[in-house]
């Protein structure tokens, strides 16, 4: 009788483990499987979403920083050296290179300092004039510049509350480089249009949970939009002035 005991449990305890196992084995292939499809499909509409939405409040802030902090320090007649003939005619424009050095290198410093307070969160740093009031205050000191609701994978804004939300960082990479991109245009009778941009960009890191991404952002923040008297000549000097348009 015992050894007939033994051999029943002998042969039960081999059945649980030979089912332990199958379900195991059932798991990972689960879950391989979900992870799969989480590559495939969901991933990339995290890494789209979250570039759209990093590229939004960099830009705005980009944008911000130049207009307010640089922009208003700029004097068109320390900028530019117009030479013109005695018929007031403008021979030549040329950018006056220690101004422009000085200007570039301004920009770069200051939106590379606010992009460090928006990564560190530290906005109480950002003095310009509240222009991130759109987004939650609490979850930018924490460093989390937007959350992204996960329910975006289904199509279904309803499922947005539902699913959790996925918090999105974001690290400078690198340096900030600016320069300027130039329009100049004739403009009317003897007259020219002459439009200056700040050119900014920027490699930005984004970092979710379990993912992360680089993404460039490219802006152009106009600065200067001026008339000047006199007909454009088919020249100009300096090498920055990257549009020139006789009409």
């Amino acid at each position: 009788m015992k050894r007939m005991r033994l051999k029943r449990y002998k042969g039960n305890k081999n059945k649980i483990i030979n089912k332990i196992l199958v379900v195991l084995i059932l798991l990972v292939i689960s879950i391989v499987y979900i992870f799969k499809i989480f590559n495939e499909k969901a991933l990339p509409q995290f890494i789209s979403y979250s570039e759209i939405e990093t590229k939004k409040i960099v830009s705005i802030l980009v944008s911000s920083t130049i207009t307010e902090e640089i922009s208003n320090s700029i004097s068109m007649e320390d900028l530019f050296i117009t030479t013109k003939d005695s018929k007031g005619d403008i021979q030549s424009i040329d950018f006056n290179s220690r101004e422009v050095n000085k200007i570039l290198v301004n920009a770069s410093k200051a939106v590379e300092q606010n992009l460090k307070y928006l990564e560190m969160g530290e906005i109480d740093k950002i003095n310009l004039n509240n222009v991130l009031d759109d987004y939650d205050e609490d979850k930018l000191k924490k460093g989390v510049i937007y959350e992204l609701p996960s329910g975006i994978i289904f199509n279904n804004t309803l499922l947005n509350n539902i699913f959790p939300k996925i918090p999105i960082k974001m690290n400078l990479i690198g340096n900030v480089f600016t320069k300027f991109n130039t329009d100049i245009k004739s403009y009317g009778i003897n007259n020219a249009f002459i439009k200056v941009n700040i050119n900014v960009e920027a490699e930005i890191k984004i970092l979710m949970p379990f993912v992360s991404s680089n993404t460039k952002i490219n802006v152009d923040i106009p600065i200067i939009m001026k008339i000047i008297e006199g007909n454009v000549p088919s020249y100009y000097f300096g090498g920055y002035l990257d549009t020139v348009v006789n009409e």
